[in-house]
């Protein structure tokens, strides 16, 4: 089991060495992440990106107010209703987010070299079983403390 530990701490470990490497040094994997949330994000609230990036807004404004110093994001106002502020990538972060791109290509192929088509098939399963399995854990996880919260409350009373 902690081959697959010591797989995703490489993983992680690599990606950071790809980006230190490349035309982005200055940006670390996670300001690069919130940059891809930002760009998956129909509305990209600070509100509706934390909830993707599962962090708090806090943690999101510290990462949000270093990217845009670098010059990768940029905050406006929302023309349709100004009461939200929205998150806009930069040309830059659209540069940077093509670079991260790349790493993720580089790397599927680096694997698929690696194993056969009906290896990668069932690698790629697997890995499909392992993120319902993560989410049915964290959804167990935030039941326990939702339950827990509840409990410490009433005895409060």
């Amino acid at each position: 089991m902690s081959e697959i530990s010591e797989t995703f701490n490489l993983a992680i470990k690599v990606q950071e060495e790809f980006l230190k490497s490349g035309p982005f040094p200055e940006l670390s994997l996670t300001e690069v992440h919130v940059i891809e949330a930002v760009s998956k994000e129909k509305f990209p609230t600070m509100t509706n990106v934390a909830r993707r990036l599962q962090v708090t807004v806090g943690t999101l404004t510290t990462n949000v107010k270093s990217i845009m110093k670098k010059g990768f994001l940029e905050k406006e106002q929302y023309e349709k209703d100004h009461r939200f502020t929205i998150l806009r990538i930069t040309s830059k972060g659209y540069e940077a987010l093509a670079y991260h791109d790349r790493f993720h290509r580089e790397l599927s192929a680096l694997y698929e070299e690696r194993m056969s088509d009906d290896q990668f098939n069932w690698v790629l399963d697997t890995f499909e079983k392992v993120i319902v399995g993560l989410k049915d854990y964290q959804e167990n996880l935030r039941q326990k403390t939702i339950k827990k919260s509840i409990k410490s409350s009433s005895r409060g009373r």
